[in-house]
């Protein structure tokens, strides 16, 4: 029940986002989103993470090595860089692409890290699936340009209508560059970033004088926090899309919206700490690792879903966009299932040795 609730709440959050409207830009809603994870993982701490016969938040910290702190305050670093890209992403190409773009991005990294692993063909399927997955992506974005519904407006870009009246995105933006293109670009950046923070937040948590979950989820939240309010100035003052803000844009921002981006943050914070909990369960009481896996990969999915279903973001767009984005979903599948193949851990245990030791193993 559990890894089912983390994959439903680490799928639907981003579409705060485009509830907030079309015109509030991802450097403002990122404060909203940064403050409510922080929030959520502070109340968590100090209520759930005090109860139970284990130590609690406080005593975690207290045993924790100052390497593990350091390494969870840089994977939320990197977490902070990669959401800020996939929202950069959502705005110019809608949930549907930049999801499934960052996904495969994410799978390429992980999969690099886990080179050295025994399985290593269903590393090599991840692999080739997760670039055909970026490849048809990036061209069904680039085809479907002209009909992406302006999911974050740009603030001071020319407002655009196709003949019926619909507000279309601009195509191009400083330096002649198109949407489509660099919402590929900050789409790719922010798998990769996403990706990459996996390792270290596990070591800092599940390593030797880890953090624990709670503890954990805190200072990996903490530098997630302390990162979106760097890059939210930075991106303000050097846009990656639209022209540039001033603090009095946020101020104006309306209570729904400030609303939405806390339980935005709030949402995904509750995913992560609900799949950081189910692995520091007693090995018999988990999901196999691979349904671990494929649930925070696989949150994309649902993403992904919602852009198609809900905000109906390739609604107006061509034959070839729409094939394009589906052959992308079809091999995104195939890379998801193929990496939590490979990153598997469990090992059946052969019955004869059991009975010889007489002993109870856990699978490794």
């Amino acid at each position: 029940m559990l890894l089912i609730i983390s994959f439903v709440l680490l799928g639907i959050w981003s579409s705060t986002f485009k509830l907030a409207g079309n015109r509030w830009r991802f450097e403002l809603f990122s404060f909203d989103f940064a403050l409510g994870a922080i929030l959520f993982a502070l109340i968590s701490a100090y209520t759930f993470g005090a109860f139970g016969a284990d130590l609690g938040f406080a005593e975690h910290l207290m045993i924790a090595s100052k390497t593990n702190q350091a390494l969870a305050f840089i994977a939320g670093g990197l977490f902070a860089f990669g959401s800020m890209m996939l929202l950069s992403g959502t705005a110019l190409l809608g949930l549907s692409f930049s999801y499934a773009i960052s996904t495969a991005s994410a799978v390429l990294v992980l999969a690099a890290f886990e080179f050295t692993n025994f399985r290593l063909i269903f590393l090599g399927v991840a692999i080739g699936a997760g670039i055909l997955t970026i490849i048809f992506e990036s061209n069904g974005a680039k085809n479907a340009e002209e009909s992406l519904p302006a999911v974050s407006l740009p603030v001071m870009v020319r407002v655009r209508k196709s003949a019926s009246g619909r507000t279309l995105p601009p195509t191009k933006e400083v330096g002649g560059m198109r949407s489509s293109s660099k919402g590929t670009i900050v789409s790719i950046l922010g798998g990769l970033a996403l990706g990459s923070m996996l390792i270290p937040f596990e070591i800092s948590v599940f390593g030797e004088f880890g953090l624990g979950p709670y503890a954990g989820v805190v200072l990996f939240f903490a530098g997630a926090f302390l990162t979106t309010v760097v890059l939210s100035f930075f991106f303000i003052n050097m846009p990656i899309h639209g022209g540039p803000l001033n603090l009095k844009f946020y101020l104006r921002g309306s209570i729904s919206q400030h609303i939405l981006g806390f339980i935005g943050g709030a949402l995904c914070a509750a995913g992560v700490l609900l799949l950081t909990l189910l692995k520091s369960f007693p090995a018999e009481a988990q999901p196999d690792s691979l349904w671990l896996w494929a649930a925070g990969l696989g949150a994309g999915l649902i993403a992904i879903a919602l852009g198609l279903s809900k905000w109906h973001e390739v609604s107006e767009a061509s034959g070839s966009a729409v094939r394009s984005l589906m052959l992308g979903a079809i091999f995104l599948v195939i890379a998801i299932g193929s990496l939590a193949l490979a990153m598997d851990r469990t090992a059946p245990i052969p019955a004869a040795q059991d009975k010889v030791s007489g002993q109870s193993q856990l699978p490794g």
